[in-house]
């Protein structure tokens, strides 16, 4: 599949997206007061959505390979979201929020332990703990939110301590999310999960987030060859469409979770492109 192919299909999405976009600013949804769910569902869409125009951007620019790379974090959206309006919303969508509270702790403590020299030499901290606690006026805030949490500073968002008595929630990472049986979908009348969508989608374009050998084909020298800052066209081919096509799915999957958790039918004209843009990058 040439580049002019790909870019084509990435206008065809720009296009669904920029409808989205329309749709939604018209409609002015507005969060339920009392259900935190409803603002943490609604910020995942929003951040979906412009994930979904920086996909579009890289593919445009000829980079299918980073474009590839960041629709993974769509299909990170999508786990995170299913997981929180799986069952108990209002506890997980806490437990989302909280996390920036983990966040900023752990940053905190990580520049308490910088070191600088001063005027002789020697070694001295750079900030004292009042200086940071000043600089960051939600400090008690996000302290209180970092408690929901055990101390290793690797414990993924979904993990976290309940109740008085602070025992730990049993260890979570993105595979928990998608491993996790669906509670509004089934097939065969089996209720399904995103076991596929974490082995195979999420950690394939994990290789080009973290940069692995497996995505460095196409920049690799020849032995003859004098180097050259390069995408081999022929390598690349298919990957720009790839990122297209994942962007179609997770962002379609996306609004469905988010109309549904909010209580809204799915609106079938702005669906309708996506699933069309779909069909298209087969």
């Amino acid at each position: 599949m040439s580049q002019r192919e790909e870019v084509k299909h990435a206008r065809r999405l720009k296009r669904a997206v920029g409808n989205i976009v329309s749709f939604l600013n018209e409609q002015r949804y507005h969060p339920r007061g009392n259900v935190l769910s409803d603002r943490v569902v609604l910020a995942l869409v929003s951040k979906a959505i412009k994930v979904a125009q920086a996909v579009i951007c890289l593919t445009e620019a000829g980079l299918p390979e980073e474009a590839f790379g960041m629709s993974r974090t769509l299909v990170e959206i999508a786990l995170s979201l299913r997981f929180i309006t799986n069952r108990h919303s209002e506890r997980r969508a806490r437990r989302f929020v909280c996390y920036v509270g983990k966040w900023k702790v752990q940053m905190m403590r990580r520049l308490e332990g910088l070191t600088i020299l001063d005027e002789s030499g020697r070694s001295q901290r750079k900030y004292t703990k009042k200086q940071l606690q000043r600089m960051m006026p939600d400090y008690k805030l996000a302290l209180k939110w970092a408690r929901a949490y055990p101390r290793s500073p690797a414990a993924h968002w979904s993990q976290a301590r309940y109740g008085k008595n602070g025992k730990k929630g049993k260890t979570s990472n993105t595979r928990t999310l998608a491993e996790e049986a669906d509670g509004h979908e089934k097939l065969n009348g089996e209720r399904v999960n995103w076991q596929f969508d974490y082995e195979w989608i999420y950690s394939w374009t994990s290789q080009c987030v973290h940069g692995t050998a497996a995505c460095m084909d196409s920049h690799v020298v020849g032995l003859r060859d004098a180097f050259v800052v390069q995408v081999s066209p022929e390598l690349t081919r298919t990957t720009g469409t790839s990122a297209v096509f994942n962007t179609a799915l997770y962002l379609d999957k996306i609004l469905r979770m988010g109309f549904r958790a909010i209580g809204q039918p799915p609106v079938t004209k702005i669906l309708e492109p996506l699933r069309k843009t779909l069909a298209a990058t087969r």
